[in-house]
């Protein structure tokens, strides 16, 4: 068995480590993993030593059979801690498992199936107020329809108007995040917060008091902050003043409403009927909020920008578009748009929102036929897996009929990671499904969209995988 010391090594890109500190070096970084025969590679970040799983069989191991032994990068963790909280993408332990438990049944394809109109709406609204002749940038709008959208699922009200407000105020935290990643501070403030948690384990009494509220202190990124800190805290003060205000309001008038929100706030747990608490159900609000519209707007907005890059790829998409005008308002079934599907999800291969999964050994572990040791950070590459050329024949190119189900059955596992895999895969996986096929069938039955063919759009390593620049565009009446 290879020691980790012995794993093929990835170019450090600066004193970062293997990361670098621009888009271009991380994402080099990342096509030397999907470049690699191994099936695990080592790097570093700053100082730490880095596991990066190579081969879908190895990413398969990390985040499915033996996802048990892992738990989410504590620094992550940290750094969204006064954005989202102890929610599903932050927590950990008991409590992830109880709030997954009492969310899960709110976000089954059939549960889902009423916000069909919601989306379509949407989508449409924003349609009539563009006119031929004029210029958009279609990042901006998707950005809009999707928080549209997880507004009136959230909260059954209309945040169109909101947007430009929230988004500027969730980009501010988000960027906040991405930029302190690699803060020198971070890494001992990630020691302070084990040490303080492996003290308390042995005491009791006052003392352990003590320690579990400087361990809490500690979740949130004292120690990092920075020249920026104060803009962070501005930006999770608008979020918190909007969404605390919808769940007083809510408290206040006690009607029983069928959105996310009045779900989450009846939600129960079987066993012991335990409800969430304001601070939970805020929490989970915010990563839902966050996660719900920053990730489909990114999405969406390279999808059009795809499409307009290729035409017949885009007649399709059309075609279905003007079938899928007539079909019923209040439910949605994919096949209706189906071609429309496999361009949203070769999107996601090819521009995966969210590109790397960062992970830390709870104990020693073999991945790959490595034994890894505790607190090992380990991260899996969506965007290296998806750049594979053994496992996607001209892996670049944009080809929706990979997903055509006799060419996904050949597909190894952990191969195909946009919403992760196992248990931590994302709880609104099939919202996304839904919402970026029929919000792009919307919008292209209107219009089409003129993208300059000679501006090749960039990605830019934002908190998400984001168009640099956004994706400007004109608008054009329809000639069929």
């Amino acid at each position: 068995m290879p020691s980790f010391d012995e794993l093929p090594r990835i170019p450090d890109a600066g004193w970062l480590g293997s990361f670098g500190r621009t888009t271009v070096e991380r994402l080099a970084m990342q096509r030397s993993i999907a470049a690699s025969s191994a099936p695990m590679v080592r790097g570093r970040i700053l100082h730490l030593p880095l596991a990066l799983p190579a081969s879908p069989d190895a990413c398969h191991e990390v985040l499915v059979t033996k996802a048990k032994s892992f738990e989410k990068s504590p620094g992550l963790r940290v750094l969204l801690h006064d954005l989202a909280g102890q929610g599903l993408f932050t927590s950990e332990g008991e409590l992830w498992r109880r709030q997954r438990k009492l969310m899960a049944p709110i976000f089954t394809p059939a549960a889902l199936a009423q916000f069909a109109v919601a989306m379509r709406d949407t989508a449409e609204r924003s349609a009539d107020a563009m006119t031929p002749g004029q210029a958009i940038d279609l990042a901006h709008e998707t950005t809009r329809i999707a928080m549209t959208v997880v507004g009136s699922a959230l909260f059954g009200v209309d945040t169109f108007d909101e947007a430009d407000a929230l988004g500027a105020a969730l980009t501010t935290a988000l960027g906040w995040v991405n930029g302190s990643l690699a803060s020198p501070a971070l890494a001992p403030h990630i020691l302070v917060l084990d040490l303080v948690r492996r003290i308390s384990a042995k005491t009791h009494g006052r003392l352990r008091r003590v320690l579990d509220g400087l361990h809490h202190r500690f979740e949130s990124p004292v120690l990092v902050p920075g020249s920026r800190g104060r803009e962070l805290l501005d930006a999770v003060a608008v979020v918190d003043h909007r969404i605390h205000g919808m769940i007083d309001e809510r408290r206040r008038d006690a009607i029983e409403r069928h959105d996310l929100l009045g779900r989450l706030l009846a939600a129960r747990d079987a066993d012991d009927g335990v409800v969430m608490t304001d601070k939970q159900v805020r929490d989970e609000v915010v990563t839902l909020f966050v996660a719900g519209h920053e990730t489909t707007a990114t999405s969406l907005a390279w999808a059009m920008y795809l499409l307009a890059r290729h035409p017949a790829a885009l007649a399709k998409v059309v075609a279905e578009a003007d079938a899928f005008a007539s079909a019923p308002r209040d439910r949605f079934d994919p096949e209706q748009l189906a071609f429309t599907t496999r361009v949203f999800r070769e999107t996601l291969r090819l521009y995966p929102p969210l590109m790397m999964f960062p992970r830390r050994t709870l104990e020693s572990v073999e991945i790959a036929g490595t034994m890894l040791p505790p607190r090992r950070l380990v991260f899996v590459s969506a965007y290296a897996q998806h750049r594979r050329a053994d496992v996607w024949p001209d892996p670049d190119a944009f080809d929706p009929d990979r997903f055509l189900p006799a060419e996904e059955a050949k597909r190894p596992k952990g191969s195909y990671l946009p919403f992760s895999a196992g248990p931590r895969f994302c709880i609104g996986m099939h919202f996304a499904m839904m919402e970026g096929p029929i919000v792009l069938a919307t919008l292209l039955r209107r219009y089409r969209f003129e993208i300059d063919p000679t501006r090749e759009i960039v990605e830019d390593d934002f908190a998400t995988l984001r168009p640099r620049g956004g994706v400007p565009a004109i608008v054009r009446a329809r000639v069929d």
